[in-house]
């Protein structure tokens, strides 16, 4: 089962929203616990592509370009193309699963290990000039928009619910 902890409430700032992004994160992994890869790619209702795994690989790719893009400016997206926009959702497959899962890890420690090379009020520019804060606090935006999400897609499939 993966742990998931509340940041304290008497943390620094830096505390607060690295341990909000920890639990948002642990808390995508753990609706995806027990299902098979077919259960992980089950379509909330059509004509949306969104399914859980689709969730996992579109926050793979939020990882890539607002936490270790930092570091690694060149990098560009994973599962997402020109062509094909949708790609983090369409291509979720059930055989691809545990590999988009494992990833999705790898993206994670990846911006963790960037960003804990930078303070807060670092700025990067992109095309507006931003600072690490704004960085963590748009990852966290799109982790809580998308765990509503996954709340819902998780109780269709089998019927669990809760935080």
């Amino acid at each position: 089962m993966t742990e998931r902890t509340v940041p304290e409430g008497l943390s620094d700032e830096r505390g607060l929203l690295d341990g909000w992004l920890e639990y948002y994160r642990a808390t995508l992994l753990a609706k995806c616990e027990g299902l098979s890869g077919e259960q992980l790619v089950a379509r909330s209702c059509e004509p949306s592509p969104m399914s859980l795994l689709g969730l996992v690989r579109h926050m793979t790719e939020m990882e890539r370009v607002y936490g270790h893009r930092l570091a690694d400016r060149d990098i560009g997206l994973l599962y997402c193309t020109d062509e094909d926009e949708e790609g983090d959702f369409e291509g979720a497959t059930a055989a691809g699963a545990s590999a988009d899962l494992e990833t999705f890890r790898q993206h994670c420690a990846r911006t963790r290990e960037v960003m804990a090379a930078y303070e807060l009020g670092d700025t990067f520019r992109k095309t507006t000039s931003r600072t690490l804060r704004w960085f963590y606090l748009y990852l966290i935006k799109e982790y809580a928009r998308h765990l509503g999400h996954a709340d819902l897609l998780r109780e269709r499939i089998d019927g669990v619910t809760g935080e």
